[in-house]
């Protein structure tokens, strides 16, 4: 089951394409949070009734199935949940009820000022979910031809590899980019940028024989230096028709709500698909 989380809004249409477009056989179903006055002012009892919230409800599922109207979507088999909630957490348990392997959204808006009105939704649900999650442009399409997945050699950056190729097509090329630290930490190796250019391209050829037989899919081992989220998004924007694919390394309620900065940076400014893998409790640096 694949859960899309979506405001009725233009700027989330791309995951409602993405729902149809990954939803099958599996099954998706639509959530969509009515906005309430009191999420802007939370400190004030604004006494709202059980009928204001079903007129709110109202009001949403109808800007859910415009939206549905707008992009094509005739499956009378998709359901919608309205919450008057706030839609990070009522995506995350609608996720958690339905054992979903998936929510996609959308990936919003990329101003300063978004951020300073709250409207970050894409961060908020990745930040309490416990699924992975596919953020996308609204005018996700297709399926990408190419994938650019940040490699740490973490349990939860290694999962992203293996789910990356569920959404690309079936001869992508994933580019396994992994950053190396800046020059001032490198100079403390012995060997420097080459040793460990040379130790990462060999820790990569053992993930990239492990993951098995995928006869149309191409995988590149790439080796970059400085920041990781910046190296992730420079070398996406190289190569078009892409996606990026990130692990949030989220343990715990606090590591959530910090959410990793490189996954937070990719979010944050990418202009292509996004899917964050959020890592299972207990587990560990694999390499």
């Amino acid at each position: 089951m694949i859960v899309v989380a979506t405001d009725g809004r233009e700027q989330s249409d791309g995951a409602v394409r993405a729902g149809v477009l990954f939803g099958e056989p599996a099954g998706w179903r639509i959530v969509s949070a009515a906005p309430l006055l009191h999420n802007f002012a939370p400190e004030l009892d604004l006494g709202i009734t059980a009928q204001a919230l079903e007129v709110l409800r109202d009001q949403q599922r109808q800007s859910v199935q415009d939206q549905l109207r707008r992009v094509r979507v005739e499956d009378a088999r998709v359901e919608v949940d309205i919450a008057a909630s706030d839609p990070a957490l009522a995506t995350a348990t609608v996720a958690r009820r339905e054992n979903a392997s998936l929510v996609i959204c959308g990936l919003g808006r990329h101003r300063i000022v978004d951020r300073l009105l709250g409207d970050e939704t894409a961060l908020a649900i990745i930040r309490v979910s416990e699924h992975p999650v596919l953020a996308v442009p609204d005018d996700f399409a297709h399926r990408p031809r190419c994938a650019v997945v940040g490699v740490d050699f973490s349990e939860d950056s290694l999962r992203a590899i293996e789910l990356v190729t569920r959404f690309t097509t079936s001869s992508a090329t994933i580019h396994l980019v992994n950053v190396a630290p800046h020059e001032h930490v490198l100079h403390l190796v012995p060997g420097g940028f080459n040793a460990y250019e040379e130790h990462a391209r060999a820790q990569l050829a053992r993930v990239i024989e492990g993951l098995g037989a995928l006869p149309d899919v191409l995988f590149q081992p790439v080796v970059r230096q400085g920041d990781p989220g910046s190296e992730l998004l420079r070398y996406a924007a190289e190569h078009e028709d892409g996606m990026i694919a990130v692990g949030t390394r989220g343990l715990g309620f606090v590591a959530r709500l910090l959410l990793g900065s490189v996954a937070t940076k990719v979010i944050r400014a990418s202009p292509v698909p996004v899917l964050t893998v959020p890592r299972r409790p207990g587990t560990r640096r694999l390499v």
